[in-house]
């Protein structure tokens, strides 16, 4: 299952935290790990390449972690917070089709 933490400060969202594997099918025909990872890579992309706002991003062990760094602020950070929003829509859609196969939680971290 793939466990997606999603990080807010202040009740607004900052980031997230996508680990583990769907399990939904064999690599390379496993839809829900395409559309997590579609989801979260085109949230990172639209943050970084349209608005222009610098994150802390890694992809390691099996886990993909973004934040909005703390020096992004006024309309940056308004738009970031948008683009992190839908793709939380988009991901909280896949959990309801597949719960066996992705979970969601929320998590209020310290800046």
């Amino acid at each position: 299952m793939t466990r997606i933490t999603v990080h807010y400060f202040a009740g607004r969202i900052v980031g997230f935290t996508a680990k583990g594997h769907s399990d939904y099918a064999e690599q390379g025909s496993d839809i829900v790990c395409a559309a997590i990872s579609a989801l979260t890579q085109t949230a990172y992309l639209g943050i970084t390449e349209l608005v222009g706002a610098e994150v802390d991003f890694s992809v390691s062990d099996g886990a993909l972690r973004l934040k909005l760094l703390p020096s992004v602020g006024g309309e940056k950070r308004e738009k970031a917070e948008l683009i992190l929003g839908t793709m939380l829509l988009g991901l909280r859609s896949v959990e309801e089709n597949y719960s066996d196969h992705l979970k969601i939680v929320k998590r209020e971290v310290k800046a």
